[in-house]
């Protein structure tokens, strides 16, 4: 299971560490603070942990609703959290929260009944239906399982929530509350400081009545999506070592960054000056003053002595290979054979290697997503009395690594000898070589065409070379 402090480090990482340098840079016994401050500003942070979700969760973006989705569903799917997102959007950032976190909890609200409400015209016009709620993994505090015919079943959780509410008279504020939630039942909770004692207190809806309530379900609507593990609200963080490897990353750039610094700035250094005779007895001896310039001169005493003392730069290419080594253990986690970028050195078996366990990842992830997605329809439908929610098939297509130029020529090559041409389109259309949408009977069709205007007067079809190919 993850640690607080692993989930605040893929936080921090995953927000680019804006205003978190000072955490992962810290402060050098005997630095002066001007000197901190200089070596803060000049390291960058090269952010490899968000692109690499981000890029993951782009593969399982695409998918399609089952022929047995809900009509409400279908309906709803451009605006699912009541918030104008749409249900791919929804769920791609449900993926990204699974694979920076390791695990997203789906909760379906539905509005309370409106008294208001007379007809059915009424309910059609109030948009009164279910909606999708994101829970951060990092806002489910507590909760209690017990088992049902050998399943786990969620009997209550503790969700932290931020509610905005109005603050005098045109202001507002944020306020944390805390949702209790019980099958069929929820209750909000305020967290105060009366004396010196943490005190609950009911939290007050807009009528200045405790907020609670009863749904209609026997069962709390909070699905749980997580990238491994079997137990609910537990499990690992898929590239927590990517996140530990960028702020190693960082830290050993910025060491670099010092080196080179410091080199660039040589010392200078005067041996043998005599000190000034208005010294003041039983002080350090004072020298005068050194001025450097392309307009003065320094004058020394026959005996003295006069240069530039440069750092050695013998460090410098142990730091550059280390973060040449860090940078390539980061493409290795990033699963970086999935796109054909990564290290130059792998042999085919190593790559092929790779290639499959980022497939077997990120099929086994698509799995979850279906099924989590199903739960979370099944809690929808529940709500509005519809029989079946049905669920979302991922294109495990996309999960398949692209086509080599290679592959493709052969492919090209063999749909005038020795492959059909409808095969030949299909195997291109698998392979993601052609653009969406293509349609491969107008292919077809085009290309029975070309080969009508290609016919002689023998009636058949002729090559570039001018000769007969055999078509299957």
């Amino acid at each position: 299971m993850a640690s607080a402090d692993d989930l605040d480090l893929v936080t921090d990482v995953w927000g680019g560490l804006r205003g978190k340098l000072p955490k992962y840079l810290v402060k050098e016994v005997g630095e002066k603070p001007q000197s901190y401050r200089g070596r803060l500003s000049r390291v960058r942070f090269d952010n490899r942990f968000t692109p690499t979700i981000k890029g993951q969760c782009g593969i399982l973006s695409k998918f399609a609703f089952r022929e047995d989705a809900a009509e409400s569903i279908l309906l709803a799917q451009e605006d699912v959290d009541l918030r104008g997102n749409d249900l791919t959007t929804f769920l791609n950032s449900a993926d990204e929260a699974v694979l920076r976190d390791g695990g997203v909890a789906i909760l379906t609200e539905y509005p309370e009944a409106d008294p208001t409400i007379q007809s059915a015209a009424d309910f059609n016009a109030s948009n009164r239906r279910p909606y999708l709620v994101l829970v951060d993994r990092r806002d489910i505090l507590n909760w209690a399982i017990i088992q049902e015919y050998g399943a786990s079943v969620l009997s209550r959780v503790t969700v932290r929530r931020r509610v905005r509410i109005p603050d005098q008279d045109f202001g507002e504020k944020i306020v944390t509350v805390y949702r209790v939630m019980t099958p069929g039942y929820y209750e909000d909770w305020e967290v105060m400081v009366q004396g010196r004692k943490w005190v609950k207190t009911p939290h007050l809806d807009a009528n200045g009545q405790p907020s609670r309530g009863y749904t209609s379900l026997n069962r709390i609507p909070l699905v749980w999506y997580a990238a491994n593990g079997r137990s609910l609200f537990e499990a690992e963080i898929p590239f927590l070592n990517l996140a530990e490897l960028n702020i190693e990353h960082l830290q050993k750039r910025s060491s670099l960054n010092e080196v080179l610094y410091k080199m660039n700035m040589p010392v200078p250094v005067r041996r043998g000056a005599k000190p000034l005779a208005s010294q003041v007895p039983g002080q350090p001896p004072i020298f005068p003053p050194l001025v450097i310039g392309p307009n003065s001169v320094v004058d020394i005493p026959v005996d003295a002595d006069f240069f530039f003392a440069e750092p050695s730069g013998n460090a410098i290419t142990s730091s550059q290979t280390d973060i040449e080594k860090l940078e390539s253990a980061m493409g290795r986690v990033s699963l970086s054979a999935m796109s054909g970028v990564g290290d130059a050195a792998k042999t085919a078996t190593e790559s092929m290697l790779n290639a499959a366990q980022s497939q077997s990842t990120l099929s086994g992830m698509a799995r979850r997503k279906e099924s989590a997605v199903q739960a979370v329809f099944t809690d929808w439908v529940d709500y509005t009395g519809e029989p079946v929610g049905g669920g979302i098939e991922v294109d495990e297509s996309v999960l398949q690594a692209p086509a080599t130029p290679d592959e493709i020529r052969t492919i090209l090559d063999a749909m005038g000898i020795q492959l059909s041409d409808g095969l030949a389109l299909k195997m291109l259309a698998d392979r993601q070589w052609l653009p969406d949408g293509t349609d491969i009977e107008v292919e077809l069709q085009s290309r029975g065409q070309i080969k009508q205007e290609q016919l002689n007067g023998t009636g058949q079809v002729m090559d570039a070379a001018g000769q007969a190919p055999t078509f299957i």
